[in-house]
């Protein structure tokens, strides 16, 4: 559904909502919403929901992410709130504006043909365009939770609430430990069918199902032994009569925030397609399980003509009801094999011809032992491939680990990691997703450093100048990146953490009391956007054979473990991502766009990006990752006399890069819905800064000078921040404010520092002023040309040139 979703957008002007005029002191604030009540509705019905968040009135657009989906808000109420200071962690010392607080009604009609599943939407109000929401819509009757005591206990029993199915149950886990359950008459031979909706829609609910019958006895049972948080429960009924269904916390959580939409009943669902992807441009047939599928045991898939990068098509079941669960496969350009039996030993390694995809299962059989799968190629010294699983992005129980061994099935020596020196991390322990992590201490370290943490390898692009804050490790899309095939995890407070040297695989040097890491060619997780799927780029170290192995990294295996194997030529490439995505510009004014870039393969040039889709009065200024970067700043601007009144217009966010002499384009959030422009009311500050040629030598340090003009009668402080800086340049000794403008100042002065090791460049830097809120907007100067040059470069050049306005001559 989402990848052919395409932008309906509805325009209400709502007479009669007229939204209170902002004070005068007041900053432009975007709308928001925290919350949506009910958080879904059946399709081919019209339905009213609860919208809670900030800045709602006088919504002029309701816009979704597909055709069929109209929607309308009928008013909107202001909510009392009492604010007594700043929060504590947020606004660091200052009382940051918020929002009006609000409650809105939202009237939402869905055509009977709109593809069930959750999809997104935004408002748009004078302020501009909201955070995204989401509304799940589904093809059955709806059932509301009776609003009663539930049982507290997992157990059938007199609390249980009457239910007719098929439907989807809306309820909510209210308290700790509590257990919704729901009796309903079954038939002998009935497949039912129970899905938990929950997460996706921003629920805490960690859920767990259970299937009961008449006399207690349970059934079946699901969400016990799984990472998901939405359980799956079937179950093939044995006899005519009642049965209850309950749902829980597994977590013993509860509480507003635990919310589900329970679809139940004898509903088509496939719980395995094999082979789990095919061929471009080949129509194929694959095999499908599930149940209520209308004795269906293959279907028919026809592909796209080309796959270009990570490639899927929908599965599409001939049958009467709509799947309850949506399946893709993947799509590629190898030549496709299946895995042949026996291959459980180096041994026994199948022989593989490259380039190859090999579709698989990690299953021996019950009560067997583990299954491990080897296949056996070959390759010439120095020869590059990318070989990489897919089966848990595409449904997969699997969780994948993948090694490459010697011809006899020994690990290869990859990389030596020296520890140089030791701190531990300290404040909270850290998840596996999170950029950020705070240590004991930053001695010696520096942007590019590589560290130690755990077995997990990561890359520093940012220390702090002072000890209160995070040290900022390289991530992508907001996820942490490890490094030489490491795994992203969980740390614990006090972990030690080390400066780490990379060096050969052979390197020998004298012991200075600190471990030592010998890496070898071993994936688990891929690393972002790849889940639970691995991927390694391989380097043949000399001519010969070569073993992979692939294996569950649990140990664990079954019929559904199914896997597609891919073993090609290192191909660079890169992926893009663009935050906001949503960008609100303020009429005569401007906003900076964030473009990052995961280099892969190797890929170190440089990508142009351009902006596509931006309605009448809004332009883009030239923007490039320069080589060796992962990122730069795009700037929107939009015209004095662009109109306010204009619905937001769809946006692509593209990159073009010249790879190996072909052209390679990547769309920025390429599955992301609803990028949009829109033009908001002028800027609440005016941005400047001086001087306009920044030249500065490696090992040196520049003072730059900033300005600020307040305008609309905002008096607030303004922090400020420099972006687009090249690898080696920050901003330096300011504190633990930054560089901030206080209410009482409408200037400042700050330092800039290149590195010894900062490399010659040219290249537009910002200063970017932030006025604070709830959702805070952003305030590029214009560009300044910075010039960083080499120690003789430096030497060479006139003061005039380096520290003034004066023409370069």
């Amino acid at each position: 559904m989402k990848n052919k979703a395409v932008l309906a957008a509805i325009v209400l002007m709502l007479g009669g909502l007229a939204r209170p005029p902002l004070r005068a002191d007041e900053p432009i604030i975007p709308p928001t919403i925290s919350k949506v009540w009910p958080v879904g509705m059946e399709r081919g019905t019209t339905a009213t929901f609860t919208l809670d968040g900030r800045n709602l009135a006088e919504t002029r657009a309701v816009i979704f992410d597909a055709p069929g989906i109209t929607g309308r808000v009928t008013e909107a109420t202001d909510v009392p709130e009492k604010i007594t200071g700043p929060r504590a962690g947020v606004d660091l010392g200052a009382q940051v504006p918020l929002g009006k607080k609000q409650t809105a009604k939202l009237e939402v009609t869905v055509a009977k043909d709109v593809a069930p599943g959750i999809h997104k939407f935004r408002i748009q109000t004078p302020l501009g365009t909201s955070d995204m929401a989401a509304l799940d819509v589904g093809a059955l009757p709806e059932i509301a939770e009776n609003q009663k005591p539930a049982s507290s206990e997992m157990t059938a029993g007199a609390a249980a609430q009457a239910v007719t199915l098929p439907a989807t149950i809306v309820g909510a886990i209210q308290m700790p430990g509590d257990t919704d359950s729901y009796r309903f008459e079954g038939h002998a031979g009935e497949e039912l069918v129970a899905q938990v909706v929950a997460s996706e829609l921003g629920s805490q609910l960690v859920s767990e199902l259970v299937l009961e019958d008449a006399s207690g006895a349970i059934l079946a049972r699901d969400g016990e032994n799984t990472f998901k948080p939405d359980a799956v429960l079937i179950a093939k009924l044995p006899r005519d009569g009642s049965y209850t269904l309950s749902i829980a916390d597994r977590e013993k959580g509860g509480g507003e925030d635990h919310f589900y939409r329970l679809n139940a009943g004898p509903l088509p669902y496939v719980t395995s397609v094999f082979p789990l992807g095919v061929g471009a441009g080949k129509a194929q047939q694959v095999e499908v399980e599930g149940v209520n599928l209308d004795g269906l045991k293959q279907v028919k898939v026809t592909p796209p003509a080309t796959a270009d990068g990570w490639t899927t098509t929908p599965l599409v079941l001939p049958l009467n009801a709509p799947l309850l669960n949506e399946v893709k496969v993947a799509v590629g350009e190898e030549p496709g094999i299946l895995e042949q039996e026996p291959n459980n030993s180096p041994a026994q390694a199948q022989p593989v011809s490259l380039p190859v995809t090999i579709n698989g299962h990690i299953d021996s059989g019950p009560g067997a032992a583990p299954d491990n799968d080897y296949f056996r190629f070959h390759a010439r010294e120095g020869e590059r491939l990318t070989i990489s699983v897919a089966a848990s992005r595409l449904g997969s129980p699997l969780d994948s680990v993948i090694e490459v061994l010697d011809a006899q099935g020994n690990p290869i020596p990859r990389a030596t990691v020296r520890c140089l020196n030791e701190t531990t991390t300290t404040l909270s322990d850290r998840d596996s997703r999170t950029p950020g992590i705070r240590l004991v201490s930053t001695s010696g370290l520096r942007e590019g450093d590589y560290l130690m943490v755990g077995d997990e390898l990561d890359q520093i692009i940012n220390v702090p100048d002072q000890p209160d804050a995070d040290v900022d490790l390289k991530s992508i899309s907001g996820l942490r990146e490890a490094f030489l095939g490491t795994s992203p995890d969980v740390h614990a407070v006090n972990t030690p953490v080390y400066r780490a040297q990379i060096l050969p695989a052979d390197a020998e040097f004298p012991p200075n009391g600190l471990p030592v890491f010998r890496l070898t060619w071993r994936n688990d997780d891929g690393g972002p956007g790849y889940g639970a799927d691995s991927r390694l780029d391989f380097v043949a170290p000399r001519d010969g054979d070569y073993i992979l192995h692939l294996a569950d990294v649990r140990n664990l295996q079954g019929p559904d473990f199914a896997y597609r194997l891919t073993m090609r030529d290192a191909l660079p490439d890169y992926q893009l991502a663009a935050d906001p995505a949503n960008p609100n510009i303020p009429r005569g004014g401007s906003v900076p766009v964030q473009v990052r870039a995961d280099r892969l393969q190797g890929y170190e040039g440089p990508i142009d990006i351009e902006v596509k889709g931006l309605p009448r009065g809004i332009t883009a200024a030239p923007a490039t990752i320069a080589a060796g970067q992962d990122s730069t700043q795009v700037i929107l601007l939009a015209a004095s006399d662009a109109a306010e009144s204009a619905p937001a217009a769809p946006i692509e966010i593209v990159g073009r890069a010249r790879v190996d002499g072909r052209e390679v384009v990547r769309k920025a959030n390429a599955d992301a819905p609803l990028q949009l422009a829109s033009v908001i009311p002028p800027p609440d500050v005016v941005v400047s800064a001086e001087p306009s040629v920044v030249a500065i030598g490696a090992g040196q340090e520049v003072k730059v000078t900033l300005h600020v003009a307040r305008q609309n009668g905002f008096k607030g402080r303004v922090p400020c921040d420099v972006l687009n800086l090249p690898p080696g340049v920050r901003v330096v000794n300011v504190g633990l404010n930054g560089v901030l403008v206080t209410e009482t100042q409408t200037t400042r002065t700050f330092t800039l520092r290149a590195e010894d090791w900062a490399k010659p460049i040219e290249q537009p830097i910002y200063v970017v002023g932030q006025v604070e809120s709830n959702a805070s907007t952003f305030h590029p100067s214009a560009p300044l040309e910075l010039r960083v040059e080499s120690h003789e470069q430096a030497a060479n050049t006139p003061a005039t040139q380096r520290h003034g306005d004066q023409e370069v001559h």
